[in-house]
């Protein structure tokens, strides 16, 4: 389950997470930023039967703030579409085949959006600054259309 959640990319969450990880395996700080750290503090984590009481309240809080929704964090993927989009449509020549790769990853990054609109990544700073980033790349795709 914390693996699971915490490939969902939620900064909240991998805060949370990081604070019971830390204290549960006696570090300064568990890296949550590493799968392998995060896998490694987690099996140390569950041997401590407190530990494991204190991880199912967390997985259980995160459940509820995300209401079951299980999209990854929409944000993550932001920056590396704006710089895909930005990097096709500012090449020399834009050919149809890069429009048409163009147009599905807008497709793809609008879905991913729009199921995730009640979550509460979309209000963070880092999606206010890239939805706007993000919604001018899109508009240059679709002007190309």
């Amino acid at each position: 389950m914390v693996s699971y959640r915490w490939s969902r990319g939620d900064g909240l969450d991998h805060h949370q997470l990081g604070q019971i990880l830390t204290r549960a395996a006696g570090v300064d700080e568990a890296d949550i930023t590493d799968p392998q750290s995060s896998d490694r503090a987690s099996r140390i984590a569950v041997a401590d039967p407190a530990v494991l009481v204190e991880l199912d309240q967390w997985w259980q809080m995160v459940e509820t703030r995300r209401a079951g929704n299980s999209t990854r964090n929409p944000v993550l993927g932001l920056e590396k579409s704006i710089r895909y989009l930005t990097d096709r449509l500012d090449a020399a020549t834009v050919t149809p085949e890069a429009l048409g790769e163009c147009r599905r990853q807008v497709t793809a990054v609008d879905e991913t959006v729009t199921g995730a609109e009640d979550l509460p990544e979309l209000a963070h700073p880092d999606a206010e600054m890239l939805l706007p980033r993000y919604l001018e790349e899109r508009s240059r795709v679709l002007a190309l259309a």
